[in-house]
């Protein structure tokens, strides 16, 4: 007996660690639910029961032995003496846990009590804190389970816990209130024959379905045996109320089999937790593999984000490099254009010329003809005049050299005077803030350029710095946002969702904040040093932008620049 005993501890083991495993396999990482429909959660409860049934102490002997003939022979309906773990489970609850399992519908037996807390504790996740109680209590276990029983051992106990606490990834959703977990009741004459046919099948049954323990097969053998005609109880039953059954043939042939089928599930058994043990290996190999691969992709996710964004950099500056060449090409060309004109120009006065020296030669002719000329007097004068002009054209063609040499040195001086214009305007509105007036030079909003500076509300914003707050994925920028009216300044923070709520509630208000420089949102990348610069000048621009249209918009303001009133009129600014 004490061989079978310890055989059927360590199958409890073993079995219980192979429902516990199979089922954090299945649905573990609660990414489905695991309920009574499914094999392996019937399996994890069977185990568990059998567990704390394992060894329960007959406290009643005879009673007990007399309640069993009573039920193989019909003349009752209830088992009176029902040995269950429930028994022990009651005494270590409160008065309302009591009552929430006595006032179960379709539960109306001890056993079915039992089941249902077993299956309450797994949905709840509240097994392990239950099996640490129910443990920590030795003297109380003592009196109901046998030295030999399973939650007696404290090494293989002390498991328990563990295996309940790795329950707790998993989501169960198991029915409690079922009338099948009341047990199986036997009702009518049932026979001997009938009574050890029953408690085979529950044998073959063990290793098909792993619903119960070696232990759950003896107590079938021993209700089976319990009706036999020779029977005859020990006298010592206070010490070991366990009926004793003479030897015979039938009960040593069973007790072969018992053992026969015990020795083939723990191998199997062996066999099934050394698969599983490599299915976990090769799991944790491939999470291994998974991160990594995850985080190579994150790299070159953020690898793929700073070429996107330099090559973003390069087209802006290739865009203005072109719009610079075709300036300066329209400028060529127009100046091209200039010497056409003025070449025309020129080739016309030298052909007046010479149209006006043919004619001052026939003109002279004739006057020759009629009243002769010195020749000489004549040519000396028609050399001086040509001389004359040739003079002339040269002096015009140096000074159109000289207008157009002057000309471009005052376009390039000016074109540095309004570059030089531009940044320290640009410096000037980093250090005191834009005003309208400001403005009106950049902006395309005709309401903003015709707005007198004269009567403007002085209120400046600036974005000093970002900072980055939170914890690994949860972190995130925080700008500060500094404003200054007259004399009053402050300082309030402000994540980017907060700019973008801003931005969609003044949409509604105001039709042309649709027209501000808004940062888009950014979901990859939006940590980067370089890309939180250039965000917060796009975001501080943004805000001056809209600090004048408010302004320019709404008088109230105007007429009292003070913080209260901007408050009122922008909580954003609070």
């Amino acid at each position: 007996p004490h061989g079978l005993k310890n055989t059927s501890e360590n199958h409890c083991q073993l079995t219980q660690f192979t429902a516990t495993s199979s089922c954090q396999i299945r649905f573990g990482g609660r990414k489905e639910i695991a309920t009574d429909s499914d094999s392996r959660v019937i399996c994890l409860c069977a185990q568990f029961e059998a567990v704390l049934q394992h060894g329960l102490r007959k406290t009643r002997g005879l009673a007990l032995t007399a309640a069993a003939l009573k039920q193989a022979a019909g003349f009752s309906t209830k088992t009176e003496g029902e040995l269950t773990f429930w028994f022990y489970v009651k005494e270590h609850l409160n008065r309302h846990e009591l009552q929430r399992f006595y006032s179960l519908r379709h539960i109306s037996s001890e056993l079915g009590r039992g089941r249902a807390w077993l299956r309450c504790a797994l949905n709840e996740h509240s097994l392990e804190r239950y099996l640490h109680t129910l443990l920590a209590d030795r003297p109380r276990l003592g009196t109901f389970y046998e030295d030999w029983a399973f939650i007696l051992d404290e090494e293989r106990a002390s498991m328990l816990p563990t295996m309940a606490a790795g329950l707790n990834s998993i989501l169960f959703a198991i029915n409690v209130d079922n009338s099948d977990l009341n047990g199986g009741v036997t009702r009518g004459g049932s026979s001997v024959s009938h009574l050890l046919k029953e408690s085979t099948q529950g044998i073959g049954s063990l290793w098909k379905e792993s619903t119960q323990g070696v232990s759950s097969l003896l107590r079938e053998i021993s209700t089976a045996t319990a009706v036999v005609p020779g029977f005859t109880p020990r006298v010592d039953g206070a010490s070991d109320p366990l009926p004793v059954l003479p030897r015979s043939s039938s009960f040593c042939c069973n007790t072969q089999r018992c053992i026969h089928l015990t020795m083939v599930s723990l191998s199997s058994a062996v066999e099934l937790r050394q698969a599983i043990v490599a299915m976990m290996n090769r799991k944790d190999e491939l999470e291994e593999q998974n991160a990594s691969l995850r985080s190579l992709l994150d790299g070159e996710m953020e690898h793929s984000a700073g070429l996107r964004q330099e090559t973003d950099l390069l087209k802006r500056k290739l865009a203005e490099l072109e719009e610079r060449h075709t300036a300066k090409v329209q400028a060529l060309a127009r100046e091209n254009e200039v010497l056409k004109v003025q070449l025309k120009k020129y080739v016309g006065a030298v052909q007046m010329l010479k149209r006006e020296g043919s004619q001052a030669l026939s003109v002279l002719r004739s006057s020759e003809e009629k009243a002769p000329i010195p020749q000489n007097k004549f040519m000396g004068d028609i050399e001086e005049l040509a001389a004359s002009y040739e003079r002339k054209l040269i002096e015009v063609a140096e000074m159109h050299g000289e207008l157009i040499e002057f000309n471009e040195r005052l376009y390039r001086s000016l074109i540095a005077k309004d570059h030089l214009i531009v940044q320290m305007r640009q410096e000037l509105i980093d250090l005191r803030g834009p005003v309208p007036g400001d403005l009106s030079q950049t902006s395309d909003d005709p309401s903003l350029s015709d707005f007198e500076t004269a009567h403007r509300a002085l209120i400046n914003v600036w974005i000093p710095s970002v900072f980055l707050q939170g914890r690994a994925a949860n972190a995130y920028n925080v700008y500060q946002v500094y404003i200054r009216i007259l004399d009053n300044e402050w300082n309030v923070y402000r994540r980017y969702t907060e700019f973008r709520e801003l931005h969609n509630h003044l949409r509604t208000q105001f039709p042309q904040v649709d027209t501000f420089n808004f940062p888009p949102k950014k979901a990859i990348g939006n940590k980067d040093a370089k890309f939180v610069e250039e965000r917060r000048k796009q975001l501080q621009g943004y805000l001056r932008m809209v600090m004048n249209k408010l302004i320019q918009t709404l008088p109230e303001f105007t007429a009292r620049p003070t913080k209260e009133t901007l408050l009122s009129l922008l909580p954003f600014c609070l």
